[in-house]
């Protein structure tokens, strides 16, 4: 009966070791994720602006569009290779777009998608499909 309840102490203390190793493992990821807080603002109309950006996502590979609200200004990608299901979050990016004028638009990452994986990639393709309008 002792050798068990020591079995038992020993597996406890196991699993509460790889439960707290794998969860600061993921808050150390996030630290080490760049963050992607760059504004874009384009001497261009919000229509047009809106439309490029969303040509310029749906030309990401393993990215495809997932939902696009042109009223509230946010388009939706979701990366459908991305394989970590403990880090789901990292695999959506939610670009809103703003009306800076009759003739002046920003991009921007939500806050919530800021450290999203590719963002980089993301932005750079959107700031390629923009550069042609300008």
């Amino acid at each position: 009966m002792i050798r068990f309840r020591h079995t038992l102490g020993i597996l406890a203390v196991i699993f509460l070791a790889v439960g707290l190793g794998t969860g600061c493992q993921t808050r150390m990821a996030e630290k080490l994720r760049p963050s992607h807080d760059q504004v874009l603002v384009y001497p261009l109309a919000f229509d047009l602006t809106y439309l490029r950006t969303m040509e310029a996502l749906e030309n990401v590979e393993d990215w495809e569009l997932e939902e696009t609200e042109k009223e509230k200004g946010m388009i939706r990608v979701r990366n459908i290779n991305f394989s970590q299901f403990d880090d789901a979050d990292e695999s959506v990016a939610v670009f809103l777009l703003k009306r800076l004028g009759r003739s002046q638009t920003s991009i921007e990452l939500a806050p919530e998608s800021r450290r999203v994986a590719d963002g980089d990639k993301l932005f750079s393709r959107i700031e390629e499909f923009i550069a042609r309008e300008l």
